[in-house]
């Protein structure tokens, strides 16, 4: 009796410190801070772009949030054995097609705060400029787009989603309107037909979830849920749409009430915990508390580490509750039928959200508005995020420039390698 009391004692003895360290998903309510950084930049402005160097990092200061802590044990991404001096290899300049340094591309055409390189889920390389520090959370914006998308492939694979069913089957508040009723999980997720929403009804919209001064008390699901708010016609589309629209906060709605879980703590469950988050994490809410379809703020590490989950998902070498028919799709070739996303490689089409590249095989990215982006080069392993700052949103010389640096990253690694 003894041993077996005493084996069992070492069973728990090992067992305890793995269930301590799983990351618990309880997130801790924030309020809003003072919705002011210093004398110039409050409420009204802190989504101009050229305050957002200041502000994505400062989200909590103008809207209530939920913040999650790194669960204990969380282990830091370690270093590769042959790092990558990435500031001083050359390139090209795609905008005026001179030779010029990674530095000079990375701050003076993207104008980003922060890059990180991993290969084989360590650290090649790692930068950080304008007050950007590893441990804050960054606002993603609209880049948080294709993470809800690639929640409800997991949904779906679930069981908790259908994906030829009505998202009014799934939000009961939406019943009475026909938009709702027609539209279907799947063209949600494909994110390639768009509402046409007018200039005052995307300015309602952000002040209803509280992203501008005077945002309504009701909440967002009282502004997507208004009569007759969708009950306007769908426009298919040839390419990404950068800027964000309520069709975001639809999905969010959805996730949550297919999944009787809050869109937090689905994030959570369903990503995190697999990638083990080093930094904290927040979400920013409207006046009710419900997560925006934007308002996902993590560390660079953090971002980089979803990336990395996506490249072993499709590797097979850890257990995934991401799909493996999701994986294939963002990567399979498309040829050259698809029309031409200026700025990208021929080939290059949206795809859930994502960018299928063109060019060479198996490489997916996510970009934001202006240039916040995560790059996954299934085949050789390599995983680039970016958090940038460039002033127009979606632009050529923006994508050009991204894939350029992709490129010119992929080559030196692949050199480094052969040495």
């Amino acid at each position: 009796m003894k041993r077996r009391l005493t084996l069992l004692s070492l069973v728990l003895v090992t067992w305890l410190p793995a269930v301590q360290a799983a990351p618990s998903c309880q997130f801790e309510p924030q309020p809003a801070g003072n919705g002011k950084i210093g004398p110039w930049i409050d409420k009204g402005n802190w989504l101009d772009i050229e305050n957002q160097r200041f502000s994505l990092t400062a989200g909590a200061v103008f809207m209530p949030a939920l913040r999650l802590a790194p669960a204990p044990g969380s282990e830091p991404l370690r270093p590769a054995t042959k790092p990558l001096a990435i500031e001083t290899i050359a390139s090209t300049d795609p905008v005026d097609g001179r030779p010029r340094d990674l530095a000079f591309l990375l701050d003076s055409r993207l104008a980003a705060d922060g890059v990180l390189i991993l290969h084989n889920g360590r650290i090649l390389a790692e930068r950080y400029r304008n007050g950007l520090r590893p441990e804050e959370p960054r606002l993603l914006l609209q880049a948080t787009r294709p993470l809800l998308n690639l929640l409800g492939a997991i949904s779906i694979a679930q069981g908790k989603l259908a994906a030829d069913k009505s998202v009014s089957r799934y939000i009961p508040a939406l019943n009475g309107q026909s938009g709702p009723r027609k539209l279907s999980i799947q063209r949600l997720l494909e994110d390639e037909a768009q509402y046409d929403w007018s200039s005052e009804e995307l300015a309602d919209w952000r002040q209803a979830g509280g992203w501008t001064p005077e945002g309504s008390t009701a909440g967002i699901h009282a502004w997507l849920g208004q009569a007759g708010r969708w009950n306007k016609p769908l426009a298919e589309s040839d390419s990404p749409v950068f800027a964000g629209n309520p069709s975001d906060d639809l999905l969010a709605w959805a996730l949550s009430e297919s999944n009787a879980t809050p869109l937090a703590q689905l994030f959570c469950d369903q990503l995190l915990a697999r990638s083990r988050p080093e930094y904290p994490l927040l979400w920013l809410t409207d006046s009710q508390g419900v997560e925006l379809a934007d308002g996902l703020a993590l560390s660079l590490r953090d971002f980089g580490r979803l990336g990395q989950q996506l490249l072993d998902a499709r590797a097979g070498r850890k257990r995934s509750k991401i799909p493996t028919w999701f994986i294939e799709t963002l990567t399979a070739s498309a040829g050259m039928r698809s029309p031409q996303i200026m700025g990208l490689a021929k080939g290059s089409e949206q795809r859930y959200g994502f960018i299928h590249l063109g060019g060479a095989k198996n490489r997916v990215a996510l970009i934001g508005s202006h240039g916040t982006s995560l790059y996954i080069d299934f085949d050789q392993r390599l995983v680039i995020a970016v958090y940038a700052t460039y002033p127009k949103a979606g632009s050529p010389a923006l994508l050009a420039t991204l894939e350029q640096f992709w490129k010119t990253v992929g080559q030196a690694n692949a050199q480094a390698r052969q040495r």
